[in-house]
This record gives C-alpha cells, sequence and structure tokens, in this order.
C-alpha cells in the first residue's frame, strides 16, 4: 500500500468516527460565505449603474458622448470602469472576510487529524483569535496562490470570452467548451504543481501562530522539498477522479471533507517528522 492510500484511508477512518455530519457543515459554512460575497459584488456593480445611469442620462441630452445607450460611449465606458473598480473592491474585502473562515477550517480538520476535540464554531476560530495575523498571512499567501492561479486558468477565460463574444458554428461552440474543460483541468493541475511546495503554509500557522507571515511559506517550501514534494503532489492528483465526480455538484459534498481531512493528515504527518528531525 503506497503512502497516499495510507492517508487517504486514515482520513476516511478519521471521518467516519461521528465527523462527517460536521464536516458537511464547515463546508456548507464555506460555500454560504463565497456565495455571499459574490452577491454583496454583484449588488455593488449594480448599485454603481443605478446610481450613475440617471446622471448620464440627464448629462446625454446636452452631450451625446454621455449617453449609454451607446457601447463605445464615454458614459458607458465611465460606468464600467467604476463598476469594475468597486466591483473588485468588493471581492477584495470579501477575500479578507472568507480567508479567516477558509484557516479556520483547515485548523477543524487538522485536529481531527491530529485525534483532537474539534467542533464547528472552529471554523470562526480566527475571527476572535490572531485574527491580524491570519489576514496577513493572507495577504501573502492567498493573494500569492490567486496570483498563480489566474495564468493557469487565463487560457481558458479567454475562449470562454471568445465564445460568449463571437457567433460561431454549433461544431465550432462545442469543440471550444470541449477546451474551455480541458484547459481548465490543465491549468489547475498546472497550479497545484507551481503551489504544492506552500501546501504547509496554513498548517504550520496552525500550529503556531506567533511567526511573521512570511516565515510559513518560506517553512513550508523548505520542508517539502525533493521526494517531499513528490508525495504531496502525488497526494493532490489521486484526488483528480473524485475531482470530476465534485463536478456534478452532490460529489462536492463527499469531495471536500475526504480532500481536506486528507491533505491535513499529510501535513500531521509531515510536520511530525520534521519536528522529530
Amino acid at each position: 500500500m503506497n503512502t497516499e492510500k495510507r492517508i487517504r484511508d486514515e482520513g476516511r477512518h478519521l471521518l467516519s468516527q461521528g465527523n462527517w455530519s460536521s464536516s458537511l457543515g464547515v463546508f456548507f459554512l464555506l460555500f454560504a460565505s463565497v456565495m455571499l460575497t459574490l452577491f454583496i459584488q454583484s449588488f455593488v456593480v449594480l448599485g454603481v449603474n443605478v446610481i450613475f445611469t440617471p446622471l448620464f442620462n440627464l448629462a446625454a441630452e446636452f452631450e451625446p458622448a454621455f449617453s449609454l445607450e451607446v457601447e463605445d460611449s464615454l458614459g458607458t465606458a465611465f460606468v464600467t470602469l467604476v463598476g469594475g473598480v468597486f466591483g473588485l473592491a468588493a471581492l477584495a474585502l470579501g477575500f479578507l472576510f472568507i480567508f479567516p473562515l477558509y484557516c479556520g477550517a483547515k485548523r477543524y480538520f487538522y485536529l481531527i487529524s491530529k485525534g483532537e476535540e474539534s467542533k464547528i464554531s472552529d471554523v470562526f476560530y480566527y475571527f476572535t483569535n490572531k485574527l491580524k495575523a491570519c489576514t496577513l498571512l493572507g495577504l501573502r499567501y492567498g493573494l500569492m496562490c490567486v496570483g498563480k492561479f489566474i495564468p493557469c486558468i487565463a487560457p481558458a477565460y479567454i475562449i470562454f470570452t471568445l465564445i460568449i463574444s463571437n457567433e460561431f458554428s454549433t461544431f465550432a461552440n462545442s469543440m471550444l467548451t470541449l477546451s474551455i474543460f480541458a484547459t481548465g483541468i490543465g491549468g489547475l493541475c498546472i497550479w497545484i504543481l507551481w503551489t504544492s511546495r506552500q501546501f504547509l503554509t496554513i498548517y504550520l500557522f496552525i500550529e503556531d501562530d506567533t511567526m511573521p507571515s512570511g516565515y510559513y511559506v518560506k517553512e513550508s517550501e523548505r520542508i517539502t522539498m525533493g521526494q517531499v514534494n513528490n508525495s504531496v503532489r502525488k497526494l493532490m492528483y489521486s484526488f483528480g477522479g473524485w475531482f470530476l465526480l465534485a463536478l456534478t455538484g452532490v460529489g462536492m459534498l463527499y469531495f471536500v471533507p475526504y480532500f481536506e481531512i486528507s491533505a491535513a493528515t499529510s501535513a500531521k504527518w509531515l510536520i511530525k517528522l520534521q519536528k522529530e528531525v
């Protein structure tokens, strides 16, 4: 039995000890926080349009360049720009809200992996404990991961933009849709490969939250070298089939707890081994 399978088996065993229901609760809390952030971002963009549309409609009576009925007018460009800026600001603030929840969820699964008491309320742990340290870690680690994700997913986004902005034949649309799926999955695999050495960052922070934010990233990169990094990648890629099942929606309910407890179990052993060394 290889190492990755032993870790997954241990993870399933831990979940079977009365932790499945609370794990699903943790999943729904994270999912709801993401949906809430996206809703607020859409609401902000809508608000910009509601505020500026009457003003530009009035201005258009004196200067046609301000008309919002023309796609390339000055007024349309202004509203689009302001809406985009405020929308991005809302997403940035949402990230600062979601990241402490995400760290709390990681802490929940990590405590389970170590055989310690854990409950759903642990998701909110970093809102009352070390919020500043967690936020700084999010700015360092989270934005680094997002920065690496953008170029990985860019090809799929470009193809998607081509589809919605052009009229293609049914066959061409089908091929382009398949290309979106292929480049999206490929980009995700590259992203996992690119960020695998930062795998332990959040778990190291959970173990000891007294160090500067940059320490956890560098320490993770130091620990996950050579064979250790290969093992981390193998564990991540071993969930490929489960990830595809999760895309159906219902499979996500099984995939997220299973993946998170396996990742936490792997981190537990890697950190323990490092301490012993």
